[in-house]
């Protein structure tokens, strides 16, 4: 640990023109007296810090001193800032802070520069809108029992609002378009499954400790089968009005796009068909038609009619 304090401490040192003790000691979580004995370690390995005292004193590298790098080029390690920094705004982890510094450390001043002006220019955040510290707590807890292989235990609604509990020997954390998973072996279930977070209510890390079972590496699992493996698929062919283009392009890709002699758009898509594409459907209000299948097409449209149902006026009594 205090290896990893060190390694960070010399980083920010490298990257700042001045950075005080105290600053230091807030970052690494330790006392100033402590920050003070691992400069004077650094010192002893070799390293040439100078220290400046008074208001806006603090510790500096020599003039010229800069970390050599080897085999990573300017655009490898500004891709991998753009990555670890939208990572960090997705963790709650303020290792990702560490290691950013580290490969800021590889730069020189002008290309530190060329760093800033794109980052003010490409941002990568993956947190959904209007988003809270509540999936960050979830994902923190979840972290936690894949590093000492523990179990966590959770209420679970299932896409059509059936309510279970759960403990289950995760496997994966995965996020997906915005959206974080889990993926498990459930003893429920008998079967590994995937696990929305936001449909999680009071997850906590048990103490119970399980051996990791053999499953295909997380690189090579099929998520998108994993999805609908949770409820039975269903193809949809739908018809948007050609104003929708834009969001219908946005939604489905302009690749799965036709069109009619009407200028209308079709799109043929398959759901695992749950509560979820029901209110997905819904929510284009009157800009969609279901054609097929004839089922589906029903349902939307007797749920339909109990909106309008639910505000029509009412005489009071």
């Amino acid at each position: 640990m205090r290896l990893e304090r060190l390694l960070a401490i010399l980083m920010l040192i490298v990257n700042r023109k001045r950075i005080s003790a105290a600053e230091l000691a807030e970052k690494m979580e330790v006392s100033v007296r402590t920050i003070y004995r691992d400069i004077e370690t650094l010192c002893q390995a070799g390293f040439p810090l100078v220290s400046y005292q008074g208001v806006t004193g603090g510790f500096e590298m020599m003039d010229g001193y800069r970390l050599e790098r080897t085999a990573l080029t300017f655009d490898e390690i500004s891709s991998v800032l753009t990555a670890l920094k939208g990572m960090s705004r997705a963790l709650d982890d303020t290792r990702y802070g560490a290691t950013i510094e580290k490969y800021t450390s590889l730069l020189g001043d002008t290309e530190k520069e060329s760093v800033r002006f794109w980052q003010d220019r490409l941002v990568i955040d993956m947190n959904p809108w209007g988003s809270d510290g509540v999936m960050k707590h979830k994902v923190a807890l979840i972290r936690e029992s894949l590093q000492e292989d523990r179990t966590v235990k959770f209420g679970y609604s299932s896409v059509n609002g059936e309510p279970t509990t759960r403990e289950v020997e995760p496997m994966t954390l995965l996020l997906k378009s915005a959206s974080w998973y889990l993926y498990a072996y459930c003893p429920l279930r008998n079967d590994y499954r995937l696990f929305r977070l936001s449909r999680m209510s009071g997850l906590a890390v048990t103490g119970n400790r399980f051996e990791r079972r053999d499953h295909p590496p997380a690189e090579e699992a099929d998520w998108g089968r994993m999805w609908e493996m949770n409820s039975k698929p269903v193809t949809l062919k739908l018809r948007f009005p050609p104003d929708m283009r834009t969001r219908v392009e946005e939604l489905f890709g302009v690749e799965r796009l036709e069109t009619d002699t009407d200028g209308f758009l079709l799109v043929t898509q398959t759901y695992p068909e749950d509560e979820w594409i029901y209110g997905f459907l819904l929510s284009f209000g009157s800009k969609v038609e279901v054609l097929e299948p004839e089922r589906v097409r029903l349902l939307i449209r007797d749920r339909a009619k109990e909106m309008v149902s639910l505000y029509s006026p009412y005489q009071k009594p």
